[in-house]
Formats: structure tokens, sequence, C-alpha cells
């Protein structure tokens, strides 16, 4: 019984760690659709204005101002791809995974355990020890 109990533990810890996963992707598939939408409103509603900027204010050229905001657009694509690629492990999906490993290495254990015990107590180990009990007694005599 302790081997379906440990297989039983086994999976919870992995249904646990899955879990912890999902919501771990889940945070970073959110930041990088952020990023994307950030991105894309960015490049449409903030180029003019961004241009204008430095064609007025700096006195830059066309040209040189047309490259300021492509530099810009280009950073602010690049922040937010790092903080939406940024992955960490949780303390709860490390502490799911050593759960995880401790049951399954319990229940192999035990699987072993059992097979031996089924091996002395079946049928064979019963004759084997008869044999034995059989030569133990011929030198007794």
């Amino acid at each position: 019984m302790r081997i379906f109990e440990l297989g039983r533990s086994a999976l919870h810890a992995q249904s646990h760690l899955m879990q912890q996963m999902a919501i771990r992707l889940g945070k970073q598939a959110a930041f990088l659709v952020a990023a994307a939408v950030f991105g894309f409103f960015a490049l449409i509603s903030g180029h003019g204005l961004l241009w204008a900027l430095f064609l007025f204010t700096f006195h830059w050229g066309p040209v040189t101002a047309a490259f300021g905001v492509f530099a810009l657009d280009v950073i602010f694509a690049l922040i937010c791809v790092l903080f939406g690629r940024r992955s960490y492990l949780t303390t709860a999906e490390v502490e799911a995974r050593i759960a995880r490993n401790r049951c399954a290495t319990q229940m192999r254990e035990s699987v072993t355990l059992a097979a031996v015990t089924a091996t002395v107590a079946g049928s064979l180990g019963r004759s084997g020890t008869r044999k034995v009990w059989d030569v133990v007694r011929r030198k007794k005599n």
C-alpha cells in the first residue's frame, strides 16, 4: 500500500509543479504581450511627435530626427523584451520538484523492496527455504 501512497504523492507533487510552471509562463506571456502592445502603439503614435520634437526643438535635420526616433524605439523594444524573457524559478516550484523527486525515489525503493519480499515469500522462496533447511538438518545429523 505504501507504493500507491508514494505514487499518489509523486503525482500530487508533479501536478503542483505543473501549476507553478503554468503560472510562471502565464506571467511571462503577459509581459511579452504588454511589450508587443506597447511597442506597437509607441511606433504609431509617438513617431510623429518625437520626429517633430527632434526637428524643431533640437534643430536636427529630417534624417537625423528620423534616426533618433528609430534608436529610441529599438531601446524601448529591447527593454521590454528583456523584462518579458526574464524567468526565475519560484520557491514553490523548487519545493514541488524536490517533493516529486523524493517521492519517486521512495516509490522506486519500495517497489524494489516489495519485489524482493514477494520473491522470498512466494513459492520460489518457500521451496528454497525448505532446501536450505534440509541441508542444515542433514549437517546436524
